[in-house]
């Protein structure tokens, strides 16, 4: 089996060995959580056209959370661009932006201290294997959220076209023709939002990632 390096492929690798009752699965977990972090951060940058390739080579977090906010300048926000159809009601279709979170971004930089050899030996029921694990699960849902929105960054305004450009996630399970067609061939209207948080309904309305296929 290929070892895939997407970030969606890390994270699945991660549960893989959470679900594992073993204290070395917890060491394997924190390494696949962090490559996933460190991946997602990569490939939001990879695909902008208007970002050097050193920084899109680049691994440590500080150095991507600084190029990712010198390629968006969005922060924190989370972004939600909908396309309605002439009845504002209707909603055709939904992509979102989920950045890596700050606390995220923290996380993976402390996951670093588990993939160093320890200094002292831990015996098995000693707390911090409990406590490993819960952090370890946390992350692992937090970056799972990242990886549901189908948005590679904000969309970017091109001054000299004026164009808008726009990085786009298909599944598996979206009829691409079948929306691109209807997007087409019809008035639409389009509404962006910037949010703190994603909406209670997010997995209701949203071209998300489905973590089945």
């Amino acid at each position: 089996m290929e070892y895939q390096i997407s970030s969606r492929a890390y994270l699945k690798r991660a549960r893989e060995r959470l679900g594992e009752n073993e204290q070395t699965s917890l060491i394997y977990a924190a390494l696949e959580l962090r490559c996933g972090i460190e991946a997602r951060m990569r490939e939001y940058l990879e695909v902008q056209k208007h970002v050097s390739r050193k920084k899109k080579k680049g691994w440590h977090v500080a150095k991507l959370e600084k190029s990712l906010e010198q390629a968006f300048k969005s922060g924190e926000k989370i972004i939600r661009w909908a396309v309605y159809d002439t009845d504002p009601d209707i909603l055709t279709i939904c992509f979102y932006y989920i950045p890596v979170s700050k606390s995220l971004r923290k996380t993976a930089e402390k996951l670093g201290d588990n993939l160093h050899s320890k200094k002292k030996f831990i015996p098995r029921d000693d707390p911090y294997w409990a406590q490993l694990r819960k952090n370890l699960e946390n992350t692992a849902a937090q970056l799972e959220l990242a990886n549901k929105g189908t948005l590679l960054g904000p969309p970017l305004l091109n001054p000299r076209s004026g164009n808008v450009d726009m990085k786009i996630e298909f599944t598996s399970k979206l009829d691409i023709d079948v929306i691109l067609r209807k997007i087409m061939d019809n008035t639409i209207n389009v509404r962006v939002e910037y949010l703190d948080a994603v909406p209670d309904k997010f997995e209701e309305e949203a071209h998300i990632w489905s973590f089945d296929d």
